[in-house]
């Protein structure tokens, strides 16, 4: 049996828990059994859909230390011979107890300390440097895991103009981008024409908001928890989002785009999409909004030529292949023994 660690609430970003489903379905498809452990039961409806066995844990998002005699039941109750932890809030006492019961994969996006399990996976353009960790490294973008949507895909289509835009900000919005950007975006002259969708999570603060204001504006296609991103995306001419697995994404997709930062995690990925030439980074929202919003207006009128975003497109699809969640399920299935 393996497991898979992780929780979604309205802190923890819904693309965490989409990665680990991708995963699973993967491991299904190996003929691999898993189960889906979480402190609370805000997992279960995206689990539902697939039937995947879960574990309900009745303990503290972010305080994991408490679970631990806990999940040491379920690892023993459940024979789980792989772990796949997807949270920030280890410690290094949490990682080295359960490595010591159970093989343990842990996706390392913070590099806060050593963590000591058998192996790290870290996605970004440009991993830190692992050769001191105990551990195996799997690294870079052939380690992103995304939704069976999003492998593989045909070479994008350029349209001539910019008339689509799509906006999101992940599967939580705490500092309400979508529905700022979305109101400037509707107020400029220049941009008229111009369709736009929005992409938002089932955690949003704005959602009802949204669905009212904009219930009956034509320029407005609101989608809350789309199961069809791959498809919104490839349709639109441009995205805009948040610094994380979106941007991935965008890079299977091929869609020109432009990113901002919302946490701290996401401006090491942004800049290094950045200084690649890859999506351009419009700045942190937290600290310059206002600023932010216009550098964005910015990136979309230098977006408006078609040569632009089609070569923004071939340099985007080199990156992602879609793969990674099988590899990632390979990877678990050929765990180091302890």
């Amino acid at each position: 049996m393996i497991g898979i660690r992780v929780d979604v609430n309205q802190k923890i970003a819904t693309g965490h828990i989409k990665r680990d489903i991708a995963i699973a379905l993967c491991l299904r498809k190996m003929g691999q059994e898993c189960v889906f452990i979480s402190a609370d039961e805000n997992c279960l409806p995206y689990l539902a859909t697939y039937d995947f066995k879960s574990v309900i844990l009745g303990s503290v998002w972010n305080d994991m230390e408490s679970e631990l005699s806990k999940l040491e039941i379920v690892i023993k109750e459940n024979n789980i011979e792989s772990l796949l932890v997807d949270s920030y809030m280890v410690t290094e006492r949490y990682m080295k107890k359960l490595s010591e019961i159970t093989v343990v994969t842990y996706f390392d996006e913070l590099g806060k300390f050593g963590y000591g399990c058998q192996q790290l996976i870290n996605g970004v353009l440009e991993p830190p440097d692992y050769s001191e960790a105990p551990g195996k490294a799997l690294l870079g973008p052939d380690y992103v895991s995304l939704r069976q949507e999003f492998s593989e895909l045909p070479p994008k289509k350029i349209r001539p103009n910019l008339d689509r835009l799509m906006i999101t900000s992940g599967g939580t919005d705490n500092y309400h981008f979508c529905a700022d950007f979305l109101e400037f975006i509707l107020q400029q002259p220049q941009w008229n024409d111009l369709q736009v969708v929005v992409a938002i999570g089932e955690f949003s603060e704005d959602k009802e908001v949204l669905q009212r204001r904009y219930a009956n504006e034509p320029r407005v296609d609101l989608y809350v928890n789309a199961q069809n991103m791959s498809e919104l995306m490839s349709n639109a001419d441009y995205v805009i989002t948040a610094g994380g697995t979106t941007l991935y994404e965008v890079c299977a997709v091929g869609t020109a785009a432009s990113c901002y930062a919302i946490a701290d995690n996401q401006l090491e990925i942004v800049q290094s999409f950045h200084e690649r030439d890859l999506v351009s980074f419009a700045g942190d929202f937290r600290r310059n909004p206002k600023e932010t919003m216009q550098q964005l207006l910015m990136q979309m009128e230098n977006a408006r030529e078609e040569h632009f975003r089609r070569e923004q497109s071939i340099k985007l699809q080199r990156i992602v292949d879609g793969r990674g969640a099988w590899r990632i399920a390979e990877a678990l299935v050929n765990a180091p023994n302890l």
